[in-house]
């Protein structure tokens, strides 16, 4: 079913929901007044259980797995910088140190530090759109091109900047 379909389904229903209970408060007074809460609290109910719609919470998983993507890859250069594990101290001293350095000259290096830089705040982005609840399927699809696109290139780039890095470092 379609996502209007459903949505006019549910409006049908609230409809109807609410003309029962105002033939129910008419008739019976207050215990249809008292029946008649009953029953839209049981129609809200139903709708908050019953009202995700399968698809959207299928691609808000998909943004989820893209923006955990970029996640590890910014969390593995926060291991780099301030990791306090024998490797990543190893690491930020020996094998990597112009990865480290945030005033490095070497453009690949620099490169990823503004890509990771910019996946730190589309991280922050992406976390406030999925508190949202009013994502529909296109919104969402846009957003997981992006995260998807956006982990590529700086997964590609954390390559590129520890393979300059080890270069510079072993010169």
């Amino acid at each position: 079913m379609g996502s209007s379909r459903r949505d006019l389904s549910w409006a049908l229903g609230a409809a109807f929901i609410l003309a029962c209970a105002g033939v129910l408060v008419t008739a019976l007074r207050l215990p249809g007044f008292v029946l008649a809460l009953l029953l839209l609290l049981g129609f809200a109910t139903l709708r908050t259980r019953m009202g995700a719609d399968p698809e959207v919470a299928a691609l808000r998983a998909s943004l989820g797995i893209a923006r955990d993507d970029i996640a590890d890859v910014l969390a593995e250069f926060d291991e780099l910088l301030h990791g306090l594990t024998p490797e990543a101290v190893a690491d930020r001293t020996l094998h990597f140190p112009a990865l480290a350095d945030p005033s490095t000259t070497n453009p690949v290096i620099q490169d990823f530090h503004l890509r990771a830089a910019a996946a730190q705040r589309f991280v922050a982005r992406i976390d406030a759109h999925c508190a949202s609840h009013d994502l529909d399927r296109g919104k969402l699809e846009k957003l997981i091109a992006i995260a998807d696109e956006r982990a590529l290139a700086l997964a590609a780039s954390w390559k590129d900047a520890r393979r300059a890095a080890r270069e510079l470092g072993s010169a």
